[in-house]
């Protein structure tokens, strides 16, 4: 009945066709032939068809090599409309048994659909069937038409092969055709063109730079049309920019693309008539180079240029700026932006009816929205839909973001139980390394330049949690380190910080991710001298004058800035980097970035608890608290701890500095008050242990006995109902001064 209905159909459409030819109504007759045109082939015959495609002026339906060469044309100058007439030739081509002319055909829809971004659903139906077309024919291809059908074919398993690897025979079979002069030299560069996107997947940068010397001498030349040049260097270089992001790109020399507005001018050249699609490439590419190098006031500037030149009647044009700004919002952390973007392109897909493993891209845009805005269950639920139904090899990017929510929502459960004083179990610390294993087990033991730059708030949180379990390997800090990822702003020790330098209980430099060794811990050498001096007043930067007289007091007119000078020259030539040092406007510091010192990290806890004196004033006198107060004496007591931990004596107790003195004083005094708020706080908690910790440590590290003094006799002037918890501390305070 079936096959009845679809006969009666087809039947019906060819006495449409005769009917509006005889009419006149060609535009009409021409739009059913082509959409039509296999079934009408199998039902009325070649014959048939042919002559309706004279009488309709459609004669490269009939002459399958000139209408493959004519699509050629429309592809390089029109973009998108090629891709309706590579099917209807394809279609023709099988309605023949032209295998050749088909496979042909289908090559020209993938190496246009893949540039322009469009036709995704036509070249996901023939995938299957370019496949089948290499198997049956790959024997019978001349040199010319093997590079041709080749890098279709690349092109389809880059989009739709599900795995990686089913790309790479074909590439590798397409390289040497496009080096050697067997063949046209258009040819060759339109073949060269469709290794541009295997070039992004496989970050092969010898590879493309094998290509690019052999296109080099092509891509001068007046004899290959200049449209033609144009479009393999612009996917050329939309293939470095991605390239970028194996930190490689510097090998690639003086083929590396352009980062200012003379980008597109690079690309296409003075023409006044390049096409408008090549053009919308070019700054879409000049886009995505800017963004992905970080400066996004640049890449700001192309999305305006891009949005100006997008045609509204392309509605692939029109995604590819909605993508944009989603991108560009993500990086500038705007994630609200992000988000409605990202959802905007999802409902584009759905009208433009690209394929579901194609969507999945914008719904994963969603996703890193979502996790920007901390909305991780929401967003787990989006990637646990995308991997169940996009390709096999595609899944690798979202199986990490899972597993990077599982590992944040794993750090999640341990901060709450942190804040109520809930010790953690071994089951709970177990299932915590687990998570942090899984996710380096995914990553390859390394952070991912894109996490890091999209969501730092998320990827600091998860170094720290790394670090803090022993996981963080020598390779996984040299990764956070070329990320560039800032530190948390309460400088954990343990972080892959390229120089740790300590001034507490004595000079100590330790090395990135190294064992600790002391390094000349009196001072004596005018080196380690300017290491103390700039690491006893981070994070401020100090006068280069004031420094210089203060370590060489002793030498007249500018002997001391020469001297600082040559120790400055010795001191960088020791450092990881010699950029560390930061030398700007008559001052000089530390890039704090990649330095931690352990008087920069007490500041800021002293900064935290500084925070809560005026919330402590308030409560001094309840005798009850809620539980959110009890939480935040918990975590005011915690920190208390850390920096008692942190301060384990004196500032440089071994120098004579004048310098040394006033700073011990000053870290001295300002300890000394911290340590109050924290105590202050652990008093009001039901449990005694963390204040009577904060009391030993006191004491311990030496600060001024008045300190645990002046808190014990607040508690014993609130009344009785604190003397007890007053004589107990006081116990713990004498006997540990004991």
């Amino acid at each position: 009945m079936v096959v009845k209905t679809t006969s009666a159909r087809i039947e019906a459409i060819a006495q449409a066709i005769a009917k509006l030819i005889e009419t006149g109504a060609y535009e009409v007759a021409a739009d059913l032939l082509r959409h039509e045109i296999e079934p009408l082939a199998q039902h009325v015959g070649t014959e048939q068809i042919e002559r309706w495609c004279l009488a309709l002026a459609l004669p490269s339906l009939i002459d399958l090599p000139n209408a493959i060469a004519a699509a050629h044309e429309v592809r390089e100058l029109q973009g998108s409309a090629a891709i309706a007439k590579f099917i209807a030739i394809a279609r023709t081509a099988q309605s023949r048994g032209d295998e050749i002319a088909e496979f042909r055909a289908l090559s020209g829809l993938y190496c246009t659909g893949i540039l322009v971004w469009a036709g995704l659903r036509d070249m996901e139906r023939e995938a299957r069937r370019i496949d089948s077309l290499y198997d049956s024919t790959s024997n019978r291809l001349s040199d010319e038409e093997r590079a041709e059908c080749l890098a279709g074919l690349l092109c389809a398993r880059v989009l739709f092969g599900g795995a990686l690897a089913a790309s790479a025979p074909i590439g590798e079979a397409l390289i040497p055709l496009v080096v050697s002069d067997r063949i046209g030299e258009r040819a060759r560069l339109r073949a060269a063109t469709a290794l541009a996107p295997w070039f992004n997947h496989t970050r092969d940068i010898d590879r493309l730079r094998q290509i690019d010397d052999a296109m080099e001498p092509l891509c001068n030349r007046e004899s290959v049309a200049s449209v033609t040049r144009t479009i393999y260097r612009a996917a050329m270089n939309l293939a470095r920019t991605y390239l970028k992001l194996t930190g490689s790109e510097s090998t690639l020399g003086k083929k590396a693309p352009l980062a200012d507005n003379s980008l597109e001018e690079t690309l296409i050249g003075d023409e006044e008539d390049s096409p408008q699609w090549l053009r919308f490439f070019a700054r879409r590419n000049a886009f995505e180079y800017s963004l992905r190098g970080g400066d996004y006031a640049q890449a700001a500037q192309w999305l305006k240029r891009l949005d100006a030149i997008a045609d509204p009647a392309v509605p692939t044009e029109l995604l590819a700026v909605h993508r944009a700004r989603s991108e560009l919002a993500i990086r500038l952390h705007d994630y609200t932006v992000a988000h409605a973007q990202s959802r905007r392109c999802v409902e584009l897909t759905e009208v433009l009816d690209i394929p579901t493993s194609m969507a999945m891209l914008y719904h994963g845009g969603v996703a890193m929205a979502l996790m920007g805005l901390n909305r991780l269950t929401e967003a787990r639920a989006i990637y646990t839909s995308i991997i169940d139904k996009t390709l096999p090899g595609h899944r690798f990017g979202y199986e990490k973001m899972l597993a990077l929510i599982d590992a944040i929502r794993a750090i999640d459960e341990q901060a709450a139980r942190d804040e109520e004083g809930i010790a953690a179990s071994d089951r709970d610390r177990e299932a915590l390394r687990q998570r942090l294993i899984e996710y380096l087990r995914i990553c390859g033991g390394r952070l991912l330049l894109y996490e890091a730059q999209a969501i730092p708030h998320i990827a600091r949180r998860l170094v720290s949690a790394i670090f803090a379990e022993d996981l963080g390997s020598e390779g996984f800090g040299t990764s956070v380190l070329a990320c560039k990822l800032a530190p948390p702003s309460n400088r954990p020790t343990r972080w892959p910080w390229r120089l740790r330098l300590r001034l507490f209980d004595g000079f100590v430099v330790e090395g990135l991710l190294a064992t600790a060794h002391e390094h000349n811990k009196k001072g004596d050498s005018r080196t380690a001298k300017i290491l103390q001096y700039l690491a006893a007043h981070a994070p401020t930067p100090v006068s280069v004058q004031r420094m210089a007289d203060h370590l060489w007091p002793e030498a007249e007119g500018d002997k001391a800035m020469r001297a600082l000078d040559v120790a400055l020259t010795r001191l960088r030539a020791l450092l990881p980097d010699a950029s560390l040092l930061v030398r700007a406007e008559g001052k000089i510091g530390f890039d704090l970035d990649y330095i931690w010192c352990d008087t920069h990290a007490a500041l800021a806890l002293i900064e935290q608890l500084r925070a809560r004196s005026s919330a402590d004033a308030a409560n001094a006198d309840a005798t009850t608290a809620s539980k959110a107060q009890v939480l935040t004496d918990s975590t005011h007591a915690r920190v208390a701890l850390e920096l008692l931990a942190l301060y384990r004596g004196p500032l440089l107790p071994d120098s004579s500095e004048p310098y040394a003195r006033d700073r011990a004083a000053f870290f001295r005094s300002q300890l000394a008050g911290a340590a109050q708020i924290g105590l202050r706080a652990a008093i009001r908690l039901p449990d005694s242990t963390m204040a009577e910790e904060i009391v030993r440590k006191s004491v311990a590290h030496g600060l001024p006995a008045d300190v645990v003094r002046f808190v014990l006799a607040e508690l014993r002037a609130r009344g009785n109902d604190t003397s007890r918890r007053a004589e107990q501390l006081s116990n713990v305070f004498d006997l540990a001064r004991g």
